[in-house]
């Protein structure tokens, strides 16, 4: 049986994405406590969980958030592990109105108002393959509290590159391949200094990199983020420590044709942040949105010590 193409399998996945963590772009007047869930891929082991909350359309902020994953064996869910998940602000300056295509087609605008400023994070373990539960439990300064529960699904390993992988060798198209940034980056704004090498140069050249899978146009919810604004606000301080690439998923959106880039990688969600050090293994790596504090620790454990930035 002739595999399908990793473009179709991504497309696919996309559109259960906005069925999952673009629910609080179509609630109603549904007054339950909605997850949106930015972890698509759970592996057999330790995951870096992220999720927003929402109710009755607005993102909820800073509430104290606990979690609670149950082994489901057949009709019995037995409670595994407790921990707190923080809210973890994006650090993202932008917040005039914002609009982006889901993957539908449909346009969404955000403004100051429905921005996405941070983000829960938890990390979970999981011991085997299989359906788990999640129970997350937010509390209020009044001391009621809210509970939303969901099922996710554990793979043995994951699809993605994992952490201590090689990275693949990809030539990614850069500026000087190309008329118009717009050709190969959606931003609102391309910016040149995150299309200037290839992956499989950087690696040749023993430079550490960071890599951002992301389609600012089309992102699939709210909770996607602003995360190639993210990485910009590092350039600053890293950016001539180390190589930064911005990878566009879509090289026709209409007919859902992906860049060979995004088929090397085998992504099937989006976005996907990468840290390769200077060997090209992959030394971190984050689904979905994530925190310029997450990234810079990542980093810092990549660079040299002499060459990371004295505070």
């Amino acid at each position: 049986m002739k595999r399908p193409r990793l473009a179709v399998i991504f497309a696919a996945v996309l559109q259960i994405a906005i069925q999952i963590i673009g629910a609080a772009d179509v609630m109603g007047a549904d007054d339950a406590l909605q997850p949106l869930i930015t972890t698509a891929e759970l592996t057999v082991g330790q995951n870096r969980f992220a999720f927003g909350l929402a109710k009755q359309s607005k993102l909820i902020e800073r509430a104290d958030v606990l979690v609670r994953v149950f082994d489901l064996q057949g009709t019995e869910a037995h409670l595994t592990a407790e921990t707190n998940a923080p809210f973890r602000p994006v650090a993202n300056p932008v917040a005039e109105k914002k609009v982006h295509r889901h993957a539908d087609g449909s346009l969404h605008v955000h403004d100051a108002a429905t921005e996405v400023r941070g983000v829960y994070v938890a990390h979970l373990t999981f011991t085997r393959s299989g359906k788990w539960g999640v129970e997350l439990v937010a509390r209020q300064p009044d001391g009621s509290s809210e509970t939303a529960r969901l099922t996710v699904v554990v793979r043995e390993t994951p699809t993605t590159p994992a952490v201590g992988s090689p990275a693949p060798r990809s030539r990614n198209l850069i500026a000087s391949d190309v008329k118009d940034l717009r050709q190969i980056s959606t931003s609102e704004r391309p910016d040149p200094r995150l299309h200037q090498t290839r992956i499989a140069d950087a690696i040749a050249m023993g430079k550490p990199q960071l890599i951002v899978f992301a389609t600012p146009q089309f992102c699939t919810s709210r909770m996607c983020g602003p995360v190639v604004e993210i990485v910009r606000t590092l350039l600053p301080t890293y950016g001539k420590r180390m190589v930064f690439t911005h990878q566009e998923i879509w090289q026709d959106f209409a007919t859902k044709k992906v860049f060979s880039t995004i088929e090397e990688w085998r992504l099937e969600s989006e976005p996907w942040i990468f840290i390769v050090d200077g060997q090209g293994m992959i030394r971190a790596r984050f689904e979905g949105l994530v925190t310029a504090r997450e990234l810079e620790t990542a980093l810092q454990n990549v660079l040299l010590p002499d060459t990371v930035p004295r505070r």
